[in-house]
């Protein structure tokens, strides 16, 4: 049987390089969890604190013109406009997120080791640094979906209701500081609920670790520091190296808490924790026997 009447046809396009499979790996496990209903309510609850801030600036925008003192009002409490602000409605968000990782963790990762996926994705053409890139790039395009670019809108949002452009250029070092935190928070999330959903791939304890994670060694943190008066205890807690570096970025950072020592730890922290969640994640991934 001659070979075009069986349907085949010569390759007329170039081939691209492996890297490229990462896109396609990460948007069909964004669109798996796009399509799980608890992602949307926890989604839902991350939005009333967005719906919030957006409607305090906007009244705020409509008071200042007629009342002054309602504008500083409102920057005394650090609701809107200031770095701090933006920091706080970053981090109210993150916490929201963290309960979307452990759901997102399982669906993206661990659901590849219970049913078999990762054998077909390491099957294919692509190494499995493309396999590890593709996951972490989907789980942080979820994480950046709530923290990052609702700050963005808000950002804009009251830079636009100003008298003048004027707030885009003094407070510049916001947009820096929302790009930077939620950059990193992406980051550093993804690659370790990457990491632990691939060495704890069932939903029950892959729960049970991140609570572990960001609830019980916060509060040992914080009994430590309390106990030994000594505050580089609170540098075992993840989620407060996070802020601090959070501060960091939005320039903010209070000497009178030491933070700025504080910080100086918190740099080698984070990225020492990205690096074992990094050879975690590869040597959960390789090994896996594939025939190809």
């Amino acid at each position: 049987m001659a070979i075009e009447l069986v349907g085949y046809r010569a390759w007329q396009g170039n081939c691209r390089p492996a890297w490229t499979a990462c896109w396609p790996i990460a948007r069909t496990g964004i669109v798996l969890v796009l399509r799980r209903k608890s992602f949307w309510l926890l989604l839902g609850l991350a939005l009333l604190s967005f719906l919030f801030t957006f409607s305090v600036i906007y009244i705020k925008a409509q008071l200042v013109v007629q009342h002054r003192e309602m504008g500083r009002f409102f920057d005394a409490v650090r609701v809107t406009g200031s770095g701090d602000a933006y920091l706080d409605f970053m981090f109210f968000q993150g916490t929201v997120t963290m309960l979307l990782m452990a759901f997102a963790g399982s669906q993206l990762v661990g659901a590849d080791y219970r049913q078999g996926g990762l054998t077909f994705y390491l099957s294919k053409r692509i190494a499995p640094r493309h396999y590890c890139a593709g996951k972490v790039l989907a789980i942080a395009s979820l994480v950046a979906m709530i923290t990052m670019i609702p700050a963005l809108v808000l950002y804009a949002e009251y830079g636009l209701l100003t008298d003048s452009l004027g707030y885009f250029r003094e407070n510049y070092r916001i947009l820096f500081g929302i790009l930077g935190y939620g950059s990193l928070m992406a980051l550093v999330l993804a690659l370790l609920v990457a990491a632990i959903a691939s060495w704890v791939p069932r939903t029950v304890p892959l729960v049970m670790t991140w609570t572990c994670i960001f609830v019980l060694i916060p509060l040992l943190s914080e009994n430590l520091q309390y106990v030994t008066d000594n505050p580089r205890w609170v540098l075992i807690n993840l989620w407060r190296d996070l802020r601090i570096l959070g501060r960091w970025c939005f320039d903010s950072l209070r000497p009178v808490e030491e933070e700025s020592h504080l910080a100086y730890w918190a740099a080698y922290i984070v990225p020492a924790v990205c690096v074992l969640c990094l050879i975690a994640l590869a040597r959960r991934v390789r090994a896996v026997e594939v025939v190809r």
